[in-house]
């Protein structure tokens, strides 16, 4: 007589929020919804502030620039070291750099001794943030979640970031009518140190490897050369290219660049203090739009 066969156990459903009910993934994504809120303030605040020391558009659309390019040079530099060190230190890291750069930039504001190229600078240094933080969260997803959850968790990643898109410039035009731009870089640095105290309390766990370690030019190479043999690879980053340069020319230099001036010229029909506010939904639309 064949023995019966116990019928294997059914698989639970997979729902939209599923790997938030995974508690390490849950504190990373909240983690990363703080830290893209900060962003969205830095960017808003330094574009803002930008309209106040010179009346060049093309000096307020450059801290966009500024603010994007290291994303652009960095990234596959970023990407190797994600793969070289411990991915826990290096978000830890990317966070206190952020925090450190804005803290400087709330310095110098407050000292009256900003300029248009120092800022141009540290805009360019918060881009240096973001360019080391993207590459490494993005390594670290799939160690979160299962492999039939990895799909729903970096939707989820993409509803953090254009949630963040709105409820950043919310916070920022606010701040600055009330306040001034020094509080919202400074609330980007404490934003920024509270994200990295958090990764500070998770605990990574390594896995044994054989193999022997890369390098970091030699991580770099390998990277290329997957994507260049990989024809799904190649397909993937041409939409992306494709998407992020219709994107950019559309909105980045029509929107984003010429929102604060935009908003600046309100200023002659209402008080400085309001025209500001009139920024926050202006660029908080942006986000909604994705």
């Amino acid at each position: 007589m064949t023995p019966s066969v116990a019928p294997d156990p059914p698989e639970v459903p997979l729902t939209a929020w599923a790997p938030l009910r995974r508690p390490v993934f849950r504190l990373l994504w909240v983690t990363w919804l703080t830290a893209n809120i900060g962003m969205w303030m830095n960017d808003v605040a330094a574009a803002w502030l930008m309209t106040t020391l010179t009346t060049s558009t093309v000096m307020v659309a450059l801290v966009q620039s500024a603010s994007v390019l290291p994303v652009v040079l960095l990234g596959l530099p970023s990407g190797a070291l994600a793969d070289l060190l411990n991915r826990r230190s290096w978000f830890m890291f990317t966070q206190f750099w952020v925090a450190a750069n804005a803290l400087i930039l709330c310095a110098v504001l407050v000292t009256d001794s900003m300029t248009a190229p120092l800022l141009l600078a540290l805009t360019f240094g918060n881009g240096i943030g973001l360019a080391m933080r993207w590459p490494v969260y993005a390594a670290i997803v799939p160690d979160l979640v299962p492999r039939r959850e990895l799909a729903t968790a970096v939707a989820l990643n993409g509803i953090a970031m254009n949630t963040s898109r709105v409820i950043g410039p919310a916070i920022a035009g606010a701040l600055i009518a009330s306040l001034g731009s020094a509080y919202v870089f400074l609330a980007n640095a404490m934003l920024s140190l509270i994200a990295g105290f958090v990764i500070m309390r998770w605990r990574l766990e390594t896995k044994p490897t054989v193999l022997p370690g890369e390098r970091f030019i030699g991580a770099m190479r390998v990277g290329v050369q997957y994507v260049a043999q990989s024809s799904l690879m190649r397909a993937v980053l041409l939409r992306i290219a494709i998407f992020f340069m219709r994107r950019c020319s559309r909105y980045c230099r029509s929107w984003r660049g010429i929102c604060p001036t935009a908003a600046r010229g309100l200023i002659r029909h209402c008080l400085h203090r309001w025209a500001s506010v009139r920024l926050q939904p202006l660029s908080g639309c942006h986000g909604c739009g994705f």
